[in-house]
């Protein structure tokens, strides 16, 4: 809820919005991207969902893939538009302006080798997030990634105190600022999980409620060699927990 709120903030001047998020990931936000991109390959087709000023776009497309960034931000869109441009990648970037709550009505079905998110699934409740992931469940190919990071819920006690304290103390001045209420993500990996995807590592930091989560369809992760699944596991050295 913190930090979603701070990014509903300064939304509304997307020149300010990079540094704002670096600012309240505690400058986190650089290496989380850094690591998306890495698990990318060469010619891989990436849905990047709220993809606000294209920064994680750019690093994917750098890496030879193609990515469509869906946002329901014009000015967001139009930021992002600009550094693939600023980048020499804009031939690899498609624009989608739309809710992700609207994936059905642009993307067929395995039209995607990754979906990928960076906090823009706290506002939505438990029944969205599971529509939402089932559709990118649709949307991926078989093989395909699905790799979030967003704010949860601390899973330790003591943290989970601070957390909750400094909720308290901000909740009146960010629904007078939003009007409406938010929340960090209770479980997200499990609800990934119950929507048919195998968690394959969960990353998080200390003193921070950020997770980043790389999982993949269910069938697919079951019917993959056990050599390959040992390569996977390779394949980005420091992601694991």
């Amino acid at each position: 809820m913190l930090m979603y709120g701070w990014m509903k903030f300064v939304e509304v001047a997307p020149e300010r919005y990079d540094w704002a998020v670096k600012l309240m990931t505690g400058g986190r936000i650089d290496q989380i991207k850094d690591q998306i991109a890495a698990a990318v390959s060469p010619g891989d087709k990436v849905l990047d969902i709220g993809c606000g000023t294209g920064t994680l776009a750019v690093r994917c497309m750098k890496r030879g893939a193609y990515v469509t960034g869906l946002d329901s931000s014009e000015f967001m869109l139009q930021q992002a538009g600009k550094h693939a441009a600023s980048a020499g990648v804009s031939d690899r970037l498609t624009v989608v302006q739309d809710s992700v709550t609207q994936l059905r009505k642009h993307f067929p079905n395995e039209s995607f080798d990754v979906v990928t998110s960076t906090m823009a699934l706290g506002e939505f409740p438990r029944e969205y997030l599971d529509y939402i992931l089932r559709d990118c469940k649709r949307i991926l190919r078989p093989g395909g990634r699905l790799i979030i990071a967003d704010e949860v819920w601390p899973e330790r006690i003591v943290p989970r105190l601070f957390y909750t304290a400094g909720m308290a103390l901000l909740w009146i001045p960010q629904f007078l600022l939003l009007r409406r209420a938010l929340f960090p993500i209770s479980d997200l990996a499990g609800i990934i999980r119950a929507s048919g995807f195998e968690v394959e590592r969960v990353k998080t930091w200390a003193a921070s409620s950020f997770q980043l989560v790389f999982a993949r369809d269910t069938a697919a992760a079951e019917s993959m060699a056990p050599e390959l699944r040992q390569e996977q596991a390779a394949y980005a050295p420091g992601l694991a927990q």
